[in-house]
């Protein structure tokens, strides 16, 4: 009798478990959608930080997206506030460690990110990017600058069609230091509205790639 019982609440704390997730995934709040682009937050139970999502439609094949994405030596000319990105490793089973440095004008401090980038596609017709900040021997803390935290930053391409892709980006990070929540929040809602604008407009009329 007792181990049915003990069974039973196993089965209850699942359902509850997944009832949560599925309401979570669903309380996104829509805040802007302008230029195409559509910006959702929510608020997370382990950070006083929002969580942002952004979603757009691209007139660009999901090849192209991939290369713009892929292309590490120009991500500064689109991504607000990067300095430079590089890889700290080559990809091994679609993974590998990446670095980034962002610009932050006086008197705020620079940050930096270490983060595994992950590439996940289960068909031809989807591409995930999942990254999040870890900790690695292969790139120091540099005192001069702040090493900030990557909670979560995914990128999902799907194909509508040959030349039309829907790109999606889930934001989600804490660049410590000083500044306070309510700074982050609007940079959190911010940030990555920019992010996908610069991208849908460097492939619209980018003819070379």
């Amino acid at each position: 009798m007792k181990k049915l019982i003990i069974i039973y609440l196993i089965i209850q704390l699942v359902v509850m478990h997944s009832a949560v997730a599925v309401a979570t995934e669903t309380n996104w709040q829509l805040i802007n959608d302008e230029d195409g682009i559509k910006v959702y937050i929510f608020d997370t139970e382990y950070s006083d930080i929002v969580k942002a999502k952004t979603q757009t439609i691209i007139n660009a094949s999901i090849e192209k997206v991939r290369f713009t994405l892929d292309d590490i030596n120009h991500r500064h000319e689109w991504i607000p506030f990067l300095e430079i990105s590089k890889p700290l490793t080559e990809y091994q089973e679609n993974k590998r460690i990446e670095y980034s440095h962002f610009y932050a004008p006086w008197p705020a401090s620079h940050r930096d990110f270490v983060y595994q980038i992950e590439l996940i596609s289960e068909s031809d017709q989807q591409l995930v990017y999942k990254m999040h900040s870890i900790e690695s021997d292969l790139k120091p803390v540099d005192k001069s600058m702040i090493r900030a935290d990557l909670y979560e930053s995914t990128y999902t391409l799907t194909v509508l069609d040959k030349e039309t892709t829907s790109v999606e980006l889930v934001f989600h990070a804490d660049p410590k230091g000083w500044l306070p929540n309510w700074l982050i929040n609007i940079i959190q809602r911010v940030l990555p509205f920019k992010i996908l604008r610069n991208l849908k407009s460097r492939l619209n009329s980018d003819t070379n790639l």
